[in-house]
C-alpha cells in the first residue's frame, strides 16, 4: 500500500514539475509578446522618422577581428539573424522535444492532432501563396505564409486571463512548435541553395558525437554547449542556414533524468546522519537554559567575555556547523546530477529569448520605410502572404483536425472545441518571427524583402483582431 501511495505521489510529482516548466513557457512568452509588440511599433516609428538613415546604418555596421587580411566577423543584423536565432531555434528544438516526451499531448494519437493541425495550417497557406505567384520568380517565398509567432499568439490569451482554458494554451503551443518545425525543415531544404561538402562531413562527424554522449547519458551540460558551438561553425560553412545547428543540438541533449542508485542512496545516507544528529542536538538544547530575558548590558558583557576569553564550546559547533555545510553540499550536488538537462536548459533559455533575443530580431527587422517607392503589384506576394495567413491558416488548421479526428488517427483533447480550435487557427496567423526570418532568405531583392514584411505586418495585424473576436465568441467569461 505504502509503495503504490508513493509511486502515485512521485508521478503526481513529476506531472506537476513537467507543469510547471510548461506554465513557464507559456507566461515568459506572453509578457515577451507584449514586448514583441512594441519592438515592432518603435522600429517603424523610428524607420519612418529622422532618424531612419541613422537605423538602416547601425543595422550593417560591423564587428569582429582580422587574422591577417581575412575578416571573421558579421554586421549587427547578420549576428542577430544568424547567431542569436540560433538560441532561439535551440529553445523551440528543446520545447518540441519535451512535448513529444513528455508534454500534456504525449502519446501518438494525441499528439498527431496538434500535428495535423500544423501540417493543415501550413499547406494550406503555403497554396494560396502559390496559386497568387505561380510561374513568377517570388513563388520561392511561399515560406512567409505558414509560420507562427510563439510569443505573439500567447500575447493576445494573455489579455483573456482566466477566461482561456489551459487546454487552449497548450494546443496553441504544440501547434505552434509544429509549425516552427516545418518551418525549420523548409529552410533547411529549399532555402539552400549551394551545399559546401566538406563541411557537411565535419557536421555529421560532430552530430554523431552528440548522439554518443547522449547515448552515454553524460550529465554536462557543459560538453553540449562546447560541441553545438563547433556544430554551428560546421554547420555555417555548409551553406544551409546556421540555426538549423539549434535545432539538431536540441534533439541530441538527454531528456531524462540521471538518477543513478548510487548518488540516491548516498543521499539518503546523508539525510539519515543529519536526522540522528540534529535528534540529539534536540535532546541536548532541552537542558540549556532560556536566556530571551537577559537585558542588554549582560549580552554586552558576554560578548566582549566571548571575544577576550574563547570558548571550548565553539570549537565544537564550528565543527558542527561544517559537518552540517558539507551534508547540504552534498545533497546540493546529487541534485544536480539528478537535473534534466533538457528542461534545465529549455527554462534557461525561455526568458532570454523572449524578453532579449525575439524582442531584438524584432526591432532589427520590423523596421520598413513606408513611403511613394514600395509596390504592392510586385507579382502575387501582398495578397499571397495575406491571404494566405489570415484566411489558410485557420481553414487549414480546422480541416486537418477535424478530418484526423473522423478518421480516428488523432484524438482531440478533452475540453477543447471546434470553436477554440478555430480561433487558435485565426491567431496563428500572426506569423510574424518566423515568417520575417524566411523572408530574409526566400527572396533576391530588397523590394520583395520589404513587401514581404509589409504583409506579414497587415496579416497579423488582420489575425490578432479577428482572432480576438473569434476568442470572445469561442470563450466563456
Amino acid at each position: 500500500m505504502n509503495e503504490n501511495y508513493e509511486n502515485i505521489s512521485t508521478a503526481k510529482y513529476v506531472k506537476n514539475k513537467l507543469q510547471h516548466a510548461l506554465n513557464t513557457f507559456i507566461n515568459h512568452e506572453s509578457f515577451g509578446g507584449i514586448l514583441l509588440f512594441v519592438c515592432v511599433i518603435l522600429a517603424m516609428i523610428i524607420a519612418n522618422s529622422k532618424y531612419s538613415d541613422f537605423y538602416f546604418r547601425f543595422l550593417h555596421i560591423e564587428f569582429g577581428a582580422f587574422i591577417g587580411s581575412y575578416f571573421i566577423g558579421f554586421d549587427i543584423l547578420h549576428f542577430v539573424n544568424d547567431v542569436l536565432m540560433s538560441l532561439f531555434f535551440l529553445m523551440i528544438g528543446l520545447e518540441m522535444k519535451r512535448e513529444i516526451l513528455y508534454g500534456e499531448l504525449a502519446g501518438f494519437k494525441k499528439i498527431s492532432f496538434s500535428i495535423l493541425g500544423a501540417f493543415g495550417g501550413i499547406l494550406i497557406p503555403i497554396l494560396i501563396y502559390i496559386y497568387f505567384n505561380k510561374e513568377t520568380e517570388s513563388v520561392s517565398g511561399f515560406g512567409v505564409a505558414m509560420s507562427t509567432d510563439t510569443a505573439f499568439a500567447l500575447g493576445v490569451l494573455l489579455f483573456f486571463g482566466k477566461r482561456i482554458p489551459q487546454i487552449l494554451k497548450i494546443f496553441l503551443v504544440t501547434l505552434a512548435v509544429f509549425d516552427d518545425l516545418g518551418a525549420i525543415l523548409i529552410i533547411a531544404i529549399l532555402y539552400t541553395h549551394e551545399i559546401n561538402t566538406l563541411w557537411l562531413y565535419v557536421s555529421i562527424f560532430i552530430i554523431c558525437i552528440l548522439i554518443y554522449i547522449n547515448y552515454k547519458d553524460t550529465k554536462y551540460i557543459s560538453s553540449y554547449i562546447f560541441l553545438g558551438i563547433l556544430l554551428w561553425i560546421a554547420v555555417y560553412n555548409t551553406g544551409v542556414h546556421s540555426t538549423i545547428a539549434g535545432v539538431i543540438l536540441a534533439l541530441c541533449i538527454p531528456g531524462r533524468s540521471n538518477i543513478r542508485k548510487k548518488y540516491f542512496l548516498n543521499t539518503i545516507n546523508i539525510l539519515e546522519e543529519w536526522k540522528i544528529a540534529t535528534t540529539l542536538e534536540s535532546k541536548k538544547m532541552l537542558y540549556i537554559k532560556d536566556d530571551k530575558q537577559v537585558n542588554i548590558f549582560v549580552a554586552m558583557y558576554r560578548g566582549i567575555l566571548g571575544l577576550l576569553i574563547p570558548d571550548e564550546n565553539k570549537k565544537v559547533d564550528m565543527e558542527e556547523t561544517s559537518k552540517q555545510v558539507y551534508m547540504l553540499d552534498m545533497v546540493a550536488k546529487y541534485s544536480r546530477y539528478a537535473q534534466n538537462p533538457l528542461v534545465k536548459m529549455e527554462i534557461f533559455l525561455q526568458p532570454i529569448c523572449a524578453y532579449f533575443i525575439i524582442p531584438v530580431f524584432a526591432f532589427l527587422n520590423a523596421g520598413i520605410k513606408v513611403d511613394s517607392n514600395i509596390d504592392f503589384n510586385i507579382d502575387g506576394i501582398a495578397l499571397g502572404t495575406i491571404i494566405g495567413l489570415v484566411v489558410g491558416k485557420p481553414l487549414g488548421v480546422l480541416i486537418f483536425t477535424f478530418l484526423g479526428e473522423k478518421l480516428n488517427i488523432a484524438i482531440r483533447p478533452m475540453g477543447l472545441t471546434y470553436s477554440h480550435i478555430f480561433a487558435v487557427g485565426i491567431i496563428a496567423g500572426i506569423g510574424f518571427t518566423m515568417s520575417m526570418f524566411v523572408a530574409n532568405l526566400a527572396y533576391n531583392s530588397q523590394a520583395q524583402i520589404v513587401i514581404a514584411k509589409l504583409s506579414i505586418l497587415i496579416a497579423s495585424l488582420i489575425a490578432v483582431i479577428c482572432g480576438v473576436i473569434a476568442l470572445l465568441y469561442a470563450t466563456k467569461k
